[in-house]
């Protein structure tokens, strides 16, 4: 919650290893945060959801719920959602290109700051060689968003 109060405004807001599905999740802060934090675009950075950690025990308490159902009222209520999936989440990178709720599934983007300045929007898993396999920077591609 903020000191005042009041609900803050960004032009964007980058979240990124939420790690939801895992008991280390810390879902109940970013709730908190997301309740009183809004921008015109959110990128959600890669592994959001663990994959991984949910193939082998599955724990999904409801303050996980509940982050999913905030992001799903920001996309509602004109936020732009982003998301570009990680190693945890690679699941989803069958689903590129496709929209889901309001939630844009991409691989790569480009934000473009205030001040003009270009930013690529990548999951850092896509530079290490024990998850790809290769030098995986040699291959990736930017979607202009």
């Amino acid at each position: 919650m903020t000191a005042d109060n009041t609900t803050r405004r960004f032009r964007t807001l980058f979240l990124s290893d939420v790690h939801l599905g895992t008991r280390g999740c810390q879902a109940e802060r970013l709730l908190d945060f997301l309740r009183w934090h809004e921008a015109d675009t959110v990128y959600l950075v890669g592994d959001i959801v663990d994959g991984w950690r949910l193939r082998v025990n599955w724990y999904w308490p409801p303050a996980h719920d509940e982050v999913l159902r905030e992001l799903l009222r920001a996309a509602d209520r004109g936020t732009r959602v982003i998301y570009l999936p990680g190693n945890h989440d690679e699941f989803l990178r069958d689903y590129c290109g496709v929209h889901f709720a309001g939630i844009e599934v991409v691989e790569t983007a480009i934000h473009i700051a205030a001040d003009g300045r270009r930013y690529v929007v990548t999951h850092g898993d896509r530079f290490d060689r024990l998850v790809t396999g290769r030098a995986a920077w040699r291959r990736w591609r930017a979607v202009p968003t």
